[in-house]
């Protein structure tokens, strides 16, 4: 009987010592539980308890401050750059332990900024084409499709259209044997087209830029230092295509300054220039530079930028393409129209270097095949093994 008490003592002992350790772990658990937040200067966290507050008590009160506003409801609010404890003591026992860290908004921060360059555009194109044709016995004359005897068959006459014609075609004689005409028109038009959509990603109040295009070389004649004397010549280029600079500065978590400078060139040969030799083309070029207040995740549009060109082009037979009426016959002519519109939209992010977004990381598939095979290969005896 004493013995069977000696072992219910033993047991009774056993458990309270685990009961003692487990308890034991979980204040230590509880009381090394610290809950971090990162606030920048000015702003607040609103905390509410599921207990009644008892005490509270504040590590650094020029960092951090802790204002009560109800028995259930305290709200921190960071005040200047640094490190602080707050703890809040419950009605049960149990505290809750905070670590602030208040930080200005553009300290360790980047800015993403998501551009579109799009092209919008309305082009048309018309073209029409008249080709006569006049054969008797003593003449011939002919324009157009008809300036030779290609088009028709020497066997049996027979006209063969050739497969560049336009997209309408209309082939009449007039009711005759000796004249023949033939039309040909067609209307293209064009909508938009994305130039470039790039993310930068840069620094605060840090340059960035953006090139989609190339650099043409551009000769540079030296002087030599006389009057009239030339020495050699050197190259320099230029760049041209779709460019972007801008300089984004963070006011406070929610606005971002930015100073953009989008551009697009395009090569103009038309204007070209020549130097000794050399065919320098012209630049075409469409720019903004502007300062504006951004809030973050939200769009800016730049727009404006418009070029219009219009070309009007009229071949035929000298002198008989400028008769009225009878001059269509001699001759064709291409109207072309070209409107279109820059637009660039930008959307600045403010990015934590520390916690980037998912898509601004790269994730690289590890290869689990290989060590798969090896192990599977150490694992069979030589003969069977099979070398790739």
């Amino acid at each position: 009987m004493k013995r069977q008490i000696d072992v219910y003592q033993r047991a009774l002992r056993l458990l309270s010592f685990i009961f003692a350790m487990t308890f034991s772990h979980r204040a230590f658990a509880q009381e090394t539980a610290v809950t971090r937040l990162d606030l920048p200067i000015g702003r607040a966290y609103p905390f509410r308890a599921d207990e009644v507050i008892t005490r509270v008590t504040v590590a650094n009160p020029a960092v951090a401050d802790a204002v009560v506003i109800s028995e259930r409801e305290v709200v921190i609010n960071a005040i200047a750059p640094g490190e602080g404890d707050i703890i809040l003591w419950l009605q049960s026992g149990r505290r809750v332990h905070f670590r602030i860290q208040v930080h200005t908004p553009a300290d360790r921060m980047q800015i993403a900024l998501s551009v579109k360059f799009a092209e919008v555009r309305r082009d048309v194109l018309r073209e029409i084409g008249v080709s006569g044709r006049y054969r008797d016995k003593d003449a011939r004359v002919g324009t157009g499709l008809f300036s030779n005897d290609n088009p028709f068959e020497q066997a049996t006459g027979n006209i063969i259209l050739p497969a560049s014609t336009r997209f309408l075609t209309v082939l009449t004689d007039f009711g005759t044997n000796d004249l023949l005409a033939f039309l040909d028109a067609q209307e293209q038009s064009g909508r938009a087209h994305l130039l470039a959509e790039p993310t930068i990603i840069t620094a605060n109040r840090e340059i960035a830029t953006f090139l989609a295009g190339g650099e043409i070389p551009i000769p540079v004649v030296q002087s030599s230092g006389g009057p009239g004397q030339t020495g050699g010549v050197s190259v320099q280029f230029k760049e041209f295509g779709v460019r972007l600079r801008f300089v984004p500065e963070i006011v406070s978590d929610s606005l971002i300054k930015l100073q953009v400078t989008p551009e697009v060139s395009s090569l103009d040969f038309v204007n070209a220039v020549l130097l000794q030799g050399f065919r320098i083309p012209a630049l075409r070029t469409r720019r903004i530079e502007s300062t504006v207040d951004v809030k973050r995740n939200t769009s800016l549009v730049l727009s404006g930028l418009f070029n219009n060109e219009d070309e009007r082009v009229k071949t035929g037979v000298p002198l008989l393409k400028d008769i009225p009426i009878l001059g269509q016959l001699f001759s064709s002519t291409r109207f072309q129209r070209n409107e279109s519109e820059l637009i660039v939209i930008v959307t600045p992010t403010i990015v934590d270097p520390l916690r980037p977004r998912p898509e601004d990381v790269m994730r690289f598939q590890p290869d689990t095949t290989k060590p798969g095979i090896d192990a599977l290969r150490r694992r069979l005896p030589p003969s069977q093994q099979r070398r790739p």
